[in-house]
């Protein structure tokens, strides 16, 4: 087992990405091994085509230009250099042991065996990817500062100071035959995908286990230089660019970094500057609401990151933060005042479906015949006030018991169920005997069923009650209360 501590030691394989990047300095555990080096490919698709179809038996210059579609002449080109080089026999009709091997993208590892390391990730024990021939390290410029700082320019004198991204397993797991051959094998893939300037090659042979071996029993403590940028292409907040400039993204590390960014707010913090909503004016509409649902998502991490633990219930959050941000910067249709009222009624009721569900209501305590005012009363919830359990006891009471047992009824009916919730929940452990009437207000709860529902029918001078206007400022309020109310159960989700 091995075990991270900070030794000073910083690595870095690239330079700083030309767009607006943030540092992070990340743990590792450095491994010595011996492992064969990867060929470079040396054909290309034209190339690889010629010598595929004469290894399948094609003999002809004529059969082949007319199965590939290629020139005569660049077929007559392909073949001469394959004889010079040595890949196919002097008549030109079969491929020698060499052109197989080549083709076959086998290699001579016994020959090519190189002293290098390989780097353990210190946050989730996996195996990264890369293997480099020597360790790049980066001085910073105070080597006993606990958080270091790197020059960025000799000439302007500009200084960063990355992210010291906390180890998150004491005893990493160590490494063997199979960890260090997959490890060897995504390099590989990586490596030649990097390399072949014309398509991509096939899927790689599994690597004999006798090209790789352990040098050292105790690796090194370390932390390797990554950079962050915003991920202006993709669906994602950030893009961690690959540290060894192999291709373009660390893909190995995304799991990582997602969860992270769920447990640490620092972080999302110090990278949060990468997101954010240009000039809406100079953008289209659909970039617009790209970027506001991705700043809609750092503000989650940030803001509100227990809301990870219940996606059901994020999708609606976020709906409303985003109904907000359009509202409030008056780019928005009348129409779209009446959808944010509707979401707020939503977040609501998959609230009370979530209640229902972890607090499993005893909907045998009561019947058809039971009074439901005097069920109300009963239960004792400190936020159903008289006036609540007034509006409450209007309900269909059958209405309210299939609510129990399926959760897909209105937010008034759904708010019954949950309190009959606290019937099986031992003392203090529902939500509801804990939060009170100031916390809940369950009085604009009501109110906004009531908004929603005048919203969702037509109004005319026919009706006898004038129905409340919905304005923006309106909407806000309501998108206020949703959210709130729903972060006063964040300790139970």
């Amino acid at each position: 087992m091995a075990h991270f501590a900070e030794t000073g030691t910083y690595l870095k394989f690239s330079e700083r990405p030309r767009n607006k990047s943030k540092a992070i300095l990340w743990p590792v555990m450095v491994h010595r091994v011996l492992y064969p080096e990867p060929r470079r490919v040396e054909l290309n698709l034209f190339q690889r085509a010629v010598l595929g179809l004469i290894r399948a038996g094609a003999k002809s210059q004529d059969a082949i230009a007319n199965l590939t579609g290629l020139h005569p002449d660049l077929i007559a080109f392909i073949v001469a250099q394959g004889v010079s080089n040595g890949w196919l026999a002097p008549q030109a009709n079969e491929l020698t042991d060499k052109g197989f091997k080549l083709l076959d993208d086998e290699e001579d590892e016994a020959a090519n065996l190189k002293a290098g390391y390989i780097f353990q990730d210190a946050i989730s024990g996996e195996y990264w990817p890369r293997l480099v021939t020597r360790l790049e390290q980066v001085e910073a410029l105070d080597p006993f500062a606990r958080f270091p700082e790197f020059v960025s320019e000799r000439k302007t004198g500009d200084t960063y100071r990355p992210f010291l991204a906390r180890a998150g397993q004491v005893d990493l797991p160590a490494l063997d035959n199979e960890v260090l051959t997959k490890a060897y094998r995504e390099y590989q893939r990586d490596f030649r995908s990097n390399q072949q300037l014309y398509g991509t090659s096939g899927p790689l042979k599994q690597v004999r286990l006798k090209g790789i071996q352990h040098l050292d029993e105790s690796p090194e403590p370390a932390r390797v230089l990554l950079w962050v940028v915003g991920d202006e292409e993709g669906s994602e907040l950030w893009s961690i660019k690959d540290p060894f400039a192999l291709r373009e993204d660390a893909w190995w590390l995304v799991t990582s970094m997602k969860q992270l960014l769920q447990d640490n707010k620092k972080l999302r913090t110090f990278l949060s500057p990468l997101v954010g909503i240009p000039d809406a004016g100079s953008m289209t509409k659909e970039e617009w609401y790209e970027a506001l649902s991705k700043k809609t998502e750092l503000d989650i991490l940030i803001k509100y990151p227990w809301l990870e633990r219940q996606p059901d219930i994020k999708i609606y959050f976020a709906r409303l933060m985003q109904w907000q941000e359009k509202i409030e910067s008056g780019l928005r249709w009348d129409s779209d005042l009446e959808a944010a009222i509707g979401d707020c009624q939503k977040l609501l009721e998959v609230v009370m479906q979530w209640l229902i569900k972890t607090f499993p209501a005893e909907h045998n305590r009561i019947s058809s015949r039971s009074n439901p005012k005097q069920v109300l009363r009963a239960l004792t919830i400190p936020s159903f006030s008289n006036e609540v359990v007034q509006i409450l006891a209007r309900q269909d009471i059958r209405q309210v018991i299939r609510a129990c047992q399926n959760p897909s009824s209105s937010l008034k009916a759904l708010l019954f169920a949950a309190g009959m919730g606290v019937l099986g929940a031992k003392q203090y452990q529902h939500p509801l005997m804990v939060l009170e009437g100031e916390d809940l207000r369950l009085d604009i709860l009501l109110q906004l069923a009531d908004l929603r529902n005048q919203s969702s029918h037509g109004q005319s001078s026919f009706k006898k009650r004038a129905p409340q206007e919905l304005s923006a400022e309106v909407v806000i309020k309501n998108i206020r209360y949703a959210q709130e109310f729903t972060a006063n159960f964040k300790d139970w989700m």
